[in-house]
């Protein structure tokens, strides 16, 4: 709960003499061989594939079978031969997660958790830095987040809070970006490796990446570049104006879905006497349509939306093998947020809003991040990590914010548009001040508990969120004062009794803090504050897993989950952003990995999995599910011979169940059906290598055309309907 400062916790203070301890007590380690140049689209086998090395589950690298939680791995080469563009097209192949849709974006739900617009409960990592968008904690992992610069993919799935703080609910998918880490000797020349991808297809898409990596005696730098449009899946859809044609029905209007995106990526790693050190720059920008609205009005004109990131990241590791493992982070993100929001067409609401209502914001914030972390083996089959965190994000104003109408009174008539109304800051309460997090986290493990095939990790992190507030409602009163304060608990038992079977047991508890969108919204129609009642997020997690690889050619992992999911986030029907509700999940989450050998004919590999989830306690009717499917199964195979490959996915995901609440109005009640009709997609991809140098894709997903759809949660019309067939053909270079 929050409480007023000062917080002379004894719980704290614990928790940080046990990270000073556990960094202080630290012991030589044996050096390590430095590890060889990455491949960047190196095919593995199945046995291969099981033997690379994860670092998220625990910080330090281990077999996924061997790790804390459930965790798996995507390489390059599995994202070219299945045709995965984007983070969400991996996520929605692996157990668990599934599509859910709010306002203009697809979301990612996650074990029979539906996702909103404003948030979702996983972290976003690239190369160990947490990428979370600053105002409202998103993990941006559609398209605008492009896979080509990077060379695979880490899964992690559960909690993650007692290692990486806040949002780290439902999992951690972390990016490991491409490198050339490896030094030339004096007789080497410059080496450069390129690559260069050109896409076109239906619905006005295209785009164009490119990515260089060089490396020379005393420097790697690695320099990539992505454009791509689309005019998106546009279709004809009721919303929630409940505007009616000549014969009384509700009329249907065209939903725009118009996107383009731009990422700017470049990498420097010094090498010889400073390596270690990382330097980054990322620039993401991108624009995009409001699909049905932001008060469900589909709007009558375009209103241009932009968000735009600049993130600076400089990061030293030290050198694996020494008697202390040292990292340093430090990183800058500036958000930069431009939108045209149509809340209401001409004419709306029996004629009062007569030239409709349109809110101009032109507005940014600043988020500093700092890491400091120790880790080592202070004796056999031992180890020992601690760390601080701290960042803070601040807010200086707007620099362009007025409306068509004084959004504070929603009542009133709005002027004529040459005398547009002048709005005050939209965090005009924290306007100045900064928001801080302090963290403090150490881990312990122990490889052979007892002298048995035994491992244990115990995790432990403390949080503080804290800033200063106006309170609006009261103007010249003193600043008031509040926080958050969290203790992050994880223990992980594993027994491996032979090098191909291991089961987990493994409990831990996660939170996501306020956003300052979902805290201190001011002056506008989107957001409204809600800094008094809002409480942090929680979810308390036990899993159950089994690991097995049968055979070189064959692997099976099933996991059993106990989720309890509390104060969780969203908008209300009203449109107030609340604590609206707390849940208790349990689920099976269980799939195989198969490889069969074909001599001369080439290689087949496929995966399968299930998921199946089942409410015990929350909104719902009799303990069913709602907002989110309770069944979902996916399956997928490859073949592979020589220069071609082909590859099929299909993906089912059973009927999604509304709440009784979402069904009152009895106008909107008739135009969709109890519950959203379950569906299954099947995506297409096959790649040819032309030349050494030159190969072709064609991609198709949604091969059956199958009309489907998203349920759109609250009393409303209609749901989201998901895209048709996509046709999609690409060439690409390496040089």
């Amino acid at each position: 709960m929050p409480r007023s400062f000062p917080l002379a916790s004894r719980r704290r203070g614990m928790l940080l003499a046990a990270v000073l301890c556990s960094t202080c007590a630290l012991a030589h380690e044996v050096p390590e061989e430095d590890e060889a140049p990455p491949e960047w689209t190196q095919s593995l086998t199945l046995e291969e594939l099981l033997r690379v090395e994860l670092s998220t589950p625990s910080k330090r690298l281990q077999l996924a079978r061997e790790a804390p939680g459930v965790a798996s791995v995507v390489t390059r080469e599995q994202m070219r031969r299945f045709g995965w563009a984007t983070i969400d097209e991996i996520l929605f192949s692996q157990p668990g997660f599934f599509p859910s849709h709010d306002y203009e974006r697809t979301t990612v739900g996650t074990r029979g958790l539906w996702e909103g617009w404003n948030n979702n409960h996983l972290l976003l990592l690239l190369d160990g830095v947490p990428m979370n968008d600053s105002d409202l904690a998103t993990a941006f992992t559609w398209e605008i987040s492009p896979l080509f610069l990077v060379k695979s993919v880490e899964i992690l799935r559960g909690p993650a809070s007692a290692l990486y703080g806040s949002s780290a609910i439902n999992g951690v998918i972390a990016l490991n970006t491409l490198s050339s880490s490896h030094t030339l000797e004096d007789d080497e020349r410059l080496e450069i490796n390129n690559e260069a991808r050109v896409r076109v297809g239906n619905l006005g898409t295209a785009a164009v990446d490119a990515v260089a990596v060089t490396r020379s005696r005393h420097l790697s730098a690695v320099v990539g570049f992505q454009h791509q449009h689309t005019d998106g899946f546009s279709y004809l859809s009721h919303d929630g104006s409940r505007r009616t044609d000549a014969s009384g029905a509700l009329q249907r209007f065209l939903v725009n879905d118009r996107r383009d995106s731009s990422y700017l990526f470049v990498k420097l790693e010094p090498s010889r006497v400073l390596r270690g050190l990382s330097l980054q720059y990322h620039l993401q920008d991108w624009n995009h349509g409001t699909g049905h609205g932001w008060r469900q009005w589909v709007p009558d004109i375009d209103g241009p939306m932009r968000d735009r990131r600049h993130i600076a990241v400089a990061s030293y590791r030290s050198r694996p093998g020494g008697p202390l493992a040292q990292e340093y982070v430090f990183k800058y993100q500036r958000r930069e947020y431009e939108s045209h929001v149509r809340f209401y067409p001409s004419g709306a609401e029996d004629g009062r809003y007569r030239f409709g209502v349109t809110e101009v914001l032109e507005t940014a914030q600043d988020e500093l991040f700092g890491r400091a972390q120790l880790s080592g083996s202070p004796g056999e089959g031992l180890s020992l990590l601690g760390g601080v965190e701290y960042s803070a994000t601040l807010y200086g104003g707007d620099s362009v914010h007025y409306a068509t109408a004084d959004l504070s009174v929603d009542s009133e008539d709005p002027p004529s548009p040459p005398t547009p109304v002048r709005l005050g800051p939209l965090y005009e309460s924290i306007l100045g001040e900064p928001l801080s997090n302090v963290g403090a986290y150490t881990q312990f493990a122990w490889n052979r508990l007892l002298s048995l095939p035994l491992s244990l990790t115990m995790g432990l992190r403390y949080d503080l969120k804290f800033f200063h507030y106006r309170d609006l409602e009261q103007p010249g009163t003193p600043r008031r004062f509040k926080s958050y304060e969290q203790v992050s608990p994880r223990i992980s038992l594993v027994f491996t009794p032979s090098p191909v079977f291991s089961l987990k047991f493994q409990g831990g508890r996660a939170f996501r803090a306020p956003s300052p969108g979902e805290l201190f919204g001011s002056n506008t129609w989107i957001l409204e504050a809600n800094v008094e009642r809002m409480r942090p997020e929680q979810v308390t997690t036990f899993e159950l897993n089994a690991d097995w690889s049968i055979s070189p050619q064959l692997s099976w992992r099933s996991t059993l989950f106990h989720s309890r999911y509390e104060n969780l986030i969203g908008f209300s029907a009203s449109n107030v952003q609340d604590n609206l509700m707390s849940q208790t999940n349990v689920g099976v989450e269980s799939e195989l990995l198969v490889e069969v050998g074909l001599g001369g004919m080439g290689r087949l590999s496929a995966f399968g999995n299930y998921t199946y989830v089942h409410l015990l306690e929350g909104a719902g009717r009799a303990g069913d599910l709602a907002w989110a499917p309770a069944h979902l199964a996916k399956a997928g195979a490859s073949y592979q011979r020589e220069h071609f490959s082909l590859a099929l996915q299909g993906r089912y995901q059973g009927s999604v169940l509304r709440r009784e609440e979402d069904r009152v109005d009895p106008l909107f009640r008739s135009l969709r059906p109890e519950q959203v009709p379950a569906w299954f997609r099947l995506d297409a991809n096959v790649r040819y290598q032309l030349t050494s140098w030159a190969a072709a894709e064609l991609k198709v997903s949604n091969l059956l055309d199958t009309e489907s759809y998203l349920v759109k949660t609250h009393d409303y019309p209609f749901d989201y309907r998901m895209e048709g067939r996509r046709v999609f053909v690409s060439l690409e270079a390496n040089l």
